[in-house]
Formats: C-alpha cells, sequence, structure tokens
C-alpha cells in the first residue's frame, strides 16, 4: 500500500464523505433522473455525456457499502487469513434497476449503511488494522489497505457527483 494515511484519517474521511454528499443532495433542487413510474410522467434522461445519474451513483454506492465493504471488513473481523471475494459490481446498475429507483431512498440507505460501517470499525485496535486476508483480485490485503481503498473508491464518486451537479 503506497502511501496509506493513517486508520484516523481514512475513518474521517469516510464519515466526511458520507456528510459531503448529505449536504450536496438532500436540499431542494437536485434533479434525480428516474423513469417514470406512471405513463403520464415524463423520463427525464441522464445528463449527457455521463455514464450514471445521480440515482444509479447512490444506488452504487449503498449497495456497495453493504455488500462488498462491510462484508469484506466483516470477514477479516471473524478471521485471520480470511478469504475476500472480488466483486464487479458495474453491471449491479442495469440487472438491479438502478435507473428506476428512488434517489433520495438510495441516499438514505447509504448514509445509513456508512453509519454501520463506521461503528463496525471505529473501535477497532491497531492489532486488528494490521489483519491480513487474502482478496480474489488482490492478493494479501489488510483491514488497513481496504480501508483506503474504499476511501479511494468515494473520492471516485465524489468527483463523479460533483461532475454531474
Amino acid at each position: 500500500m503506497q502511501d496509506a494515511p493513517p486508520v484516523p484519517k481514512l475513518l474521517e474521511r469516510l464519515a466526511r464523505f458520507a456528510e459531503d454528499v448529505e449536504r450536496l443532495l438532500s436540499g431542494s433542487g437536485v434533479v434525480w433522473y428516474a423513469r417514470p413510474s406512471t405513463p403520464t410522467e415524463t423520463a427525464l434522461p441522464p445528463p449527457a455525456g455521463h455514464e450514471w445519474s445521480l440515482t444509479e451513483i447512490l444506488c452504487h454506492l449503498r449497495d456497495v457499502e453493504r455488500e462488498i465493504h462491510q462484508e469484506r471488513f466483516r470477514a477479516l473481523i471473524a478471521q485471520d487469513n480470511a478469504f475476500i471475494p472480488g466483486a464487479t459490481p458495474d453491471d449491479w446498475a442495469e440487472r438491479r434497476g438502478y435507473w428506476c429507483q428512488s434517489g433520495p431512498a438510495a441516499l438514505a440507505d447509504f448514509l445509513a449503511a456508512r453509519q454501520q460501517t463506521l461503528t463496525t470499525l471505529r473501535g477497532l485496535d491497531e492489532k486488528m488494522w494490521r489483519r491480513r486476508g487474502r482478496h480474489a483480485f488482490l492478493g494479501l490485503t489488510s483491514m488497513h489497505e481496504l480501508l483506503y481503498l474504499v476511501a479511494n473508491h468515494d473520492q471516485a464518486h465524489w468527483e463523479q457527483i460533483q461532475a454531474l451537479l
């Protein structure tokens, strides 16, 4: 892991990301872009040049937090040298119909999931942060490295959200 910040800084970044996303997207005037739920509604297409709408990004963040980040941390907390399966969630948007879901609901669900993640991680000691597992794609990795990956994942989506707005 190259130049990973200390664990407390990374935990702070995870909390700040959730706060920033909530602050930015909880206000009025946010256009979520969703397919119509009734024949009389008009569909708003996602902004040109962007792969995902805000709704799709928030659904992705919610599902990745619950099904990837939390599961990986739980696996390493439960067992030293745990196997950590790889994941390719980019196709979830289409398969799970993110486009048709509620952006505000996905935001609320992501924020709740992130709070659960932070609650789980904040009490871990230094020994646990050094605990290693076997990641399907990355090979041998530690809790600290997984935390750094989460922070980098957040940053990539923060930039994506900002570009949409």
